[in-house]
């Protein structure tokens, strides 16, 4: 029988961590992780250390699900990444417990919905650029302008609907993958260089 282990955060510095540590202490958690993030920072070094702590037979306890990712993709990323290490996960305010069969089997469907999402933006992003070749907007290097407005936005949308820089060049037939490092940082998009 593994550990009980916690982790809380917040997303600006005036949000208070205690009604989340009371509930994770409750629980029983025997070591709480935290962090406290702004709009500018990215780094959430406390749920980096948790992972880094759990070990096989855990319980991960959060508050709520949304606490452990800031998107749909990115939780469930994190899910994945703990079922595959054999940690399970407990969310407090939304009665999820991953070592029961009723908990996995709403993990399915949460990984299936955010699937059919993804691909009900992507298709609708690839619509959009059809259109807008028809109509004469030109894709790719585009010398001595901006770039178009509708391209922008299909790039931001596909980026954060989880479809990758290489894909998004492949469907925009940008050439340049630092081309599509900026447009997204013109957007205030953080990048996932990887």
């Amino acid at each position: 029988m593994g550990d009980k282990i916690g982790y809380a955060r917040v997303s600006t510095r005036e949000q208070n961590l205690s009604s989340q540590i009371d509930a994770l202490n409750n629980a029983g958690c025997v070591r709480i992780f935290t962090d406290k993030i702004s709009g500018k920072e990215f780094k959430r070094e406390g749920l980096t250390d948790c992972l880094d702590y759990l070990r096989s037979g855990d319980t991960l306890f959060i508050y709520r699900l949304d606490r452990l990712g800031r998107s749909v993709k990115e939780m469930l990323e994190l899910c994945a990444q703990l079922e595959q290490r054999r940690i399970k996960l407990v969310s407090l305010q939304d009665n999820l417990d991953t070592s029961t069969a009723v908990g996995r089997f709403t993990m399915q469907i949460l990984a299936s919905l955010a699937e059919y999402n993804r691909n009900l933006i992507l298709e609708g992003c690839k619509a959009g650029i059809d259109a807008a070749k028809k109509r004469g907007v030109k894709f790719g290097r585009q010398e001595g302008t901006k770039m178009k407005k509708p391209k922008k936005e299909a790039i931001i949308q596909l980026y954060k609907s989880g479809t990758t820089v290489s894909k998004i060049m492949e469907i925009t037939g940008i050439k340049s993958r630092q081309t599509v490092y900026n447009y997204l940082a013109d957007e205030k998009v953080q990048p996932n260089r990887k």
